[in-house]
C-alpha cells in the first residue's frame, strides 16, 4: 500500500538481506486499512442508494451532525464562495439530503447550509423541505417553498382543496412570522385579482382557522388580519375596533354594525374611498352579520330590531357581496339598491316553516330568488331548517316513497346554479340521511336514505365526488351494507372512466366493505360495479372482481 515499498525491498536485498525476512516483515505489519476503507466506502454508497433508513446510513448521519463545525464550514464557504464538494455530492441522494436538513435545523444561522438548502430547492426537492423548521428562516428558501405550494393549489377544485392545503399549511403556519409573510403575499395576489380572488380568500381563511387552532391566540390572528387589511392595530380607529370585536366574539352587535355602516355607507355617500372591503368579506365578519340579519328566517335568531337597524345590517351584507371596488365612482349604486330591495322582498315573503300547500305556492318566487348567490344561501338555510325542524316533522308528515320531496329538488337546483354552495347543500343532505324520523319503520327509513342518496349522487356529477365518497367511507361501519352498496351503484352511474386514484382508492375500500350486499344486489347494480372494477388497474380491483358473480349468477 505504501508507494516506496518496492524501492525499499530493492535496497534491502542489495544490502544482503534475506528474502524470507522481507516477506515476514511485510505480512506481519500489514493491517489492510486502505482496503477496509475502500470496502466501507463501497458499502456506504450501496446503502445510500438502496435504503435511506439503513442502520449504517443513520449512524453515519448522526455522527456527521455531532461533529459538524458550522463556523469552520461558513468560513470555508465565504472564502471560496461556492458549496464544498462533499455537499454537492450529498445533494443527489435523499439519505444525505436528510442529513443536510438535520444540520440546518441544528445550525439555522449557517450561511453555507442556507446556500445548500437553496441548491436543494433549485434541484426540485422543495416538497421534502415543507416540514423543515429552519427553511422558514431562510427567506429565499421559504419563498420558493411557498411558490411550490401555490402551484399545487392552482388546479385544486372544491372537492380536493382541503387535501391540497395540507402542504401549504405545513409550510406557512410553522410560526407566527411565516404565517404573516404568507398572508401578506396572498393579500397582494388577492388585490391584483380583484373580483376573481374568491379562491385566494378561501386559502387565507383556511390558514387563519389553522393558526387559531394551533396557537390559540385569537388576538394575534385578529391583529394580523387587520394589519393585512390596512387598518392600524391598537388605535382609536372605530372601524378597526368594531371589526376586532366581531372577529373575537363571532357576534355582530348593533353598535358594531352601526359603526361599520357609518364608515362604509358614509364614505360611499360622500364620495370618499371606502375602507377595505376585504375586511367585511372575511367569513369571520360577514357570517355573524349575515346570521343577525337573516337568522330569524331559519330560527337561529329572534328579530327584535327596528326597520332602520335592519336596513343597516342588510346594507352591510349587500356591500360585502356586491361591491368589488373601494372607489365610490366604480360602485354601481343602482345594483346595490336592487340587491337590498330583493333582500327585503325575500325577508317579507319567505314563509316561516310553512305547511306544504303554502310552501308550494312560494316555489315560483323561490326559484327567482335563488338566481342571486346571497339569496340562494338564505333559501338554502331556510330549507335546511324546514326539513329538520321538530325532529324532521316534514318527513313524518309528507314523505312518500314514490315522490321526491320538493325541498330536496330545490337543494339540487341551488347546488347546480351556485358551485360555492355545494358544501352547504351536502351538509343539508347529510342531515336528512342521518335523520331518525320518529315512527318510521326500518324499511321506510331505508327508503328515505336511498332517496337522499339519489340526490347526493347529483353532487358527484357536479364535480363534488371526493367529499361525498369520504363521508360514506367514514360512515360505512355505522351504515347498513345494503345502503352502502346502493350508494356505490348510484355514484358510479354518474361517472365514467378512467378514474383518478384519489377517487377509486376509497371506492375500492367501500366495495370491499359492502361486498356481501353487492353480491346479492340486482344484476344492473353488480354490472355497474363490475365495469368500474374492470376499468381500474389495481390488484385490489382485480381481487374484488373475482368475488362478484357474473351476469345472472347468484353466489
Amino acid at each position: 500500500m505504501e508507494p516506496t515499498t518496492i524501492a525499499f525491498v530493492d535496497q534491502y536485498l542489495e544490502a544482503g538481506g534475506a528474502p524470507f525476512n522481507i516477506m515476514n516483515l511485510l505480512t506481519s505489519s500489514y493491517q489492510g486499512l486502505a482496503a477496509m476503507s475502500n470496502m466501507v466506502e463501497r458499502d456506504i454508497l450501496r446503502e445510500s442508494r438502496a435504503s435511506e433508513n439503513s442502520p449504517a446510513i443513520e449512524t453515519i448521519s448522526r455522527k456527521i451532525v455531532e461533529k459538524f463545525n458550522a463556523g469552520a464550514a461558513d468560513a470555508e464557504f465565504e472564502k471560496s464562495e461556492k458549496l464544498p464538494d462533499y455537499i454537492e455530492e450529498m445533494i443527489p441522494h435523499k439519505a444525505w439530503r436528510k442529513t443536510i436538513y438535520r444540520l440546518s435545523d441544528q445550525n439555522p444561522k449557517s450561511t453555507m447550509l442556507s446556500a445548500a438548502l437553496q441548491r436543494i430547492a433549485d434541484e426540485g426537492f422543495q416538497a421534502e423541505m415543507t416540514s423543515l423548521s429552519s427553511a422558514s428562516l431562510h427567506t429565499h428558501v421559504f419563498y420558493s417553498l411557498l411558490v411550490e405550494c401555490f402551484e399545487k393549489l392552482a388546479p385544486a377544485t372544491d372537492e380536493n382543496i382541503k387535501e391540497r392545503m395540507a402542504e401549504l399549511i405545513n409550510t406557512a403556519c410553522r410560526s407566527e412570522h411565516t404565517y404573516f409573510m404568507a398572508l401578506y403575499i396572498l393579500s397582494q395576489v388577492r388585490q391584483r385579482l380583484g373580483i376573481d380572488a374568491e379562491s385566494v380568500r378561501r386559502i387565507e381563511q383556511e390558514l387563519e382557522v389553522f393558526m387559531l387552532e394551533k396557537y390559540d391566540r385569537p388576538q394575534l390572528a385578529v391583529n394580523f388580519r387587520l394589519l393585512i387589511d390596512g387598518f392600524t392595530v391598537g388605535s382609536d380607529d372605530r372601524i378597526a375596533n368594531s371589526l376586532a370585536a366581531i372577529y373575537q366574539s363571532a357576534y355582530a352587535s348593533t353598535g358594531d354594525v352601526t359603526t361599520l355602516y357609518k364608515g362604509y355607507h358614509g364614505a360611499l355617500v360622500s364620495g370618499r374611498r371606502l375602507p377595505p372591503l376585504s375586511a367585511i368579506r372575511n367569513e369571520r365578519v360577514l357570517n355573524p352579520i349575515f346570521e343577525e340579519t337573516f337568522g330569524h328566517i331559519w330560527g337561529k335568531t329572534v328579530l327584535d330590531r327596528s326597520p332602520d337597524i335592519t336596513n343597516r345590517y342588510m346594507w352591510m351584507v349587500a356591500c360585502a357581496v356586491q361591491c368589488t371596488s373601494e372607489d365610490p365612482n366604480e360602485i354601481d349604486k343602482g345594483q346595490l339598491d336592487s340587491l337590498i330591495a330583493q333582500m327585503k322582498d325575500l325577508d317579507d315573503n319567505l314563509p316561516r316553516r310553512p305547511i306544504l300547500t303554502t310552501f308550494n305556492s312560494a316555489i315560483s318566487k323561490v326559484l327567482e330568488w335563488i338566481n342571486v348567490p346571497v339569496l340562494a344561501r338564505i333559501v338554502l338555510l331556510w330549507l335546511r331548517d324546514y326539513l329538520s325542524y321538530d325532529d324532521f316533522t316534514f318527513y313524518s308528515t309528507y314523505f312518500q316513497r314514490s315522490e321526491i320531496p320538493t325541498p330536496l329538488l330545490l337543494l339540487e337546483e341551488i347546488g347546480y346554479r351556485h358551485p360555492l354552495l355545494k358544501p352547504l347543500v351536502f351538509e343539508t343532505y347529510k342531515d336528512s340521511f342521518e335523520s331518525k324520523v320518529p315512527e318510521f319503520p326500518p324499511e321506510k327509513q331505508i327508503d328515505l336514505q336511498k332517496m337522499v342518496i339519489n340526490r347526493i349522487a347529483t353532487l358527484i356529477q357536479l364535480n363534488y365526488a371526493l367529499p361525498v365518497v369520504h363521508y360514506f367511507l367514514n360512515k360505512a361501519e355505522l351504515t347498513d351494507e345494503g345502503i352502502v352498496a346502493y350508494f356505490i351503484y348510484r355514484s358510479l352511474n354518474q361517472l365514467e372512466g378512467p378514474y383518478p386514484e384519489e377517487f377509486y382508492s376509497p371506492m375500492l375500500v367501500l366495495i370491499k366493505h359492502a361486498i356481501d350486499a353487492i353480491r346479492t344486489s340486482k344484476e344492473k347494480e353488480r354490472a355497474a360495479i363490475r365495469t368500474f372494477l374492470e376499468d381500474v388497474d389495481d390488484d385490489r380491483a382485480r381481487s374484488l372482481l373475482r368475488m362478484l358473480p357474473q351476469n345472472s349468477e347468484q353466489p
